[in-house]
C-alpha cells in the first residue's frame, strides 16, 4: 500500500466520521426550543433576582406580598357606585426539584383582600398544586399535575348578580396526565384532564338564597397535538381537544339539562424568526352540542394566538388573541362566545425599573338571551427591584364595559411590596 493510498483512505474515514457526527448532532438538536431572544420580564438579573433556598434536592422560592389600594366602583354597578380602599396579604412558596432527569414541583399561595368599609366584600383565595415529569427515555416523557383552588368571583364577572349580598365563592379541583414524544423534527403530546367546579349558593339582598348548583360540573378534556419542525426556528402543528361537560342534574331552580360535548380542531405554527419575532398561532373550528333541546348548538371559528416582538433588548411588545366558547354562569344562557385581543409593552427604563403598559378588548356574545358585552381594560404599572429581597410595585387600571344589560366603569389603584426571604 502506497502513502497515497493511506492518505486517500484516511481522508475517506475522516469524511465519514465528520458526516456521521453531523447527522448525530442534527438528531440531538432540539428543533422546538425558542430561546433565541429574551423578553424584558424573562431576562435574568442576578443582582436583583431573588435567590432560591436550597432544601435537599429541591429549591424553595418563598414570597410575601403586601398591598394597599383603592377602587371607585366596588360592586361594578351602572349607578350609585361605591368606592372603598383595601389592604392585601399574599404569601406564596414554590418548591422545585434540581434533578438532572425527571422533575417534581409543588406550589402554595394565599391571597387575602380586606376592604376598609364594606367588609362583606373581603375575600380569601387559596391554591395549592403539584406537578411532575418522568423521563422514560430520551424521547418519551410522562407528565402529570393536580391542583386545588378555593376562589371568589370578582364583582365584575359576567355571572355576577347585582342584587347579591356578597360575592360568589367556589372551589375548583383538577388534574391532568399525559405523554410526550419528541425525536428529531417530530413532537407529539397527548393528555387527559378532569376539573370539578363546585359553587356555593349566595344570599341576595333581602335574605333570599340564590341556588348556584346549576353551575356545578365535571369538565373532562382529551387533547392531542402533533408538531413537525420544518426548520430549526419554525414548526407547524395540528391539534384537537374534546370536552365533555357533565353538570349536576336539573332541580326546581334550574329545569335545564346543561350537559354538553365540544370539539375543537386547529392548525397553526410556532416560530422564532430572525426579525425578532416569536409566536404560537392556531386557527380552526369549534363546535359544542347540548343535550337539552332548549339550548341551541354553538359553533364557529376558534383562534389562539400569542406573539412577541423584541423591539430592542430593553423593550418587548407582546400580543394575544383568543376566541372560545365559555360557560357564562347564567341560568338562561348555555354558552357565550368570548373574543379577546390584547397588547402589552414592557420597557426596562433602568436595570431594576420595569415599566409596563397593557390593554385588552373582550366581547361576550351570549347564546339564548339578548345580551352582548364589550369590555375594555387598560393598565399601566411599574416594578422597582430594590434588591434581591425587596421589590415595589405600583399600577393604575381602568375597566369600562358597554352592554345592553349592565354598563359599568371602574378605576383601581394598587401599591404593592414583595419580600423574598
Amino acid at each position: 500500500m502506497t502513502h497515497r493510498d493511506i492518505k486517500f483512505g484516511a481522508l475517506i474515514a475522516l469524511s465519514f466520521a465528520l458526516g456521521t457526527g453531523t447527522v448525530a448532532a442534527q438528531e440531538d438538536e432540539d428543533f422546538f426550543i425558542r430561546d433565541k431572544y429574551e423578553a424584558v420580564t424573562e431576562r435574568a438579573q442576578p443582582e436583583f433576582d431573588p435567590l432560591p433556598v436550597r432544601v435537599g434536592a429541591f429549591e424553595a422560592r418563598p414570597q410575601a406580598g403586601f398591598s394597599a389600594g383603592f377602587t371607585d366602583n366596588l360592586f361594578a354597578t351602572t349607578a350609585n357606585e361605591t368606592d372603598d380602599s383595601f389592604v392585601g396579604f399574599a404569601p406564596s412558596v414554590e418548591l422545585d426539584s434540581t434533578w438532572s432527569r425527571h422533575a417534581l414541583g409543588f406550589n402554595l399561595d394565599l391571597d387575602h383582600l380586606e376592604y376598609t368599609d364594606v367588609s362583606s366584600e373581603s375575600r380569601t383565595n387559596l391554591g395549592l398544586g403539584a406537578e411532575g415529569r418522568l423521563d422514560a427515555s430520551n424521547a418519551v416523557a410522562l407528565f402529570g399535575s393536580v391542583r386545588f383552588d378555593d376562589l371568589t368571583e370578582p364583582r365584575s364577572n359576567i355571572a355576577s348578580l347585582q342584587n347579591a349580598a356578597e360575592p360568589v365563592e367556589f372551589s375548583r379541583v383538577g388534574g391532568e396526565a399525559g405523554i410526550q414524544y419528541q425525536s428529531g423534527r417530530i413532537k407529539v403530546r397527548s393528555a387527559v384532564g378532569l376539573v370539578t367546579f363546585d359553587f356555593d349558593d349566595i344570599e341576595l339582598d333581602g335574605g333570599l338564597i340564590q341556588d348556584q348548583d346549576f353551575r356545578d360540573r365535571d369538565e373532562t378534556t382529551i387533547s392531542g397535538r402533533f408538531s413537525y419542525a420544518v426548520e430549526r426556528d419554525w414548526a407547524v402543528f395540528a391539534e384537537g381537544v374534546y370536552t365533555d361537560n357533565d353538570y349536576d342534574p336539573p332541580n326546581i331552580f334550574n329545569a335545564f339539562n346543561r350537559d354538553s360535548q365540544g370539539t375543537t380542531l386547529r392548525v397553526g405554527s410556532d416560530f422564532e424568526l430572525v426579525s425578532l419575532l416569536r409566536g404560537d398561532i392556531g386557527v380552526g373550528y369549534q363546535q359544542y352540542e347540548y343535550d337539552d333541546p332548549s339550548f341551541s348548538d354553538v359553533d364557529g371559528v376558534s383562534v389562539v394566538g400569542n406573539l412577541q416582538w423584541f423591539v430592542t433588548q430593553l423593550t418587548t411588545i407582546s400580543g394575544n388573541a383568543q376566541r372560545n366558547v365559555i360557560d357564562p354562569g347564567l341560568v338562561l344562557s348555555n354558552a357565550a362566545i368570548e373574543t379577546s385581543v390584547s397588547g402589552r409593552a414592557d420597557h426596562e427604563l433602568r436595570r431594576n425599573l420595569i415599566l409596563t403598559g397593557e390593554a385588552r378588548f373582550t366581547n361576550f356574545d351570549f347564546e339564548n338571551i339578548a345580551r352582548d358585552d364589550d369590555r375594555f381594560t387598560a393598565r399601566v404599572g411599574a416594578t422597582w427591584k430594590i434588591n434581591p429581597n425587596i421589590w415595589l410595585d405600583g399600577s393604575y387600571e381602568l375597566t369600562d364595559q358597554s352592554s345592553n344589560v349592565q354598563d359599568f366603569s371602574e378605576n383601581r389603584v394598587l401599591f404593592g411590596l414583595r419580600i423574598f426571604p
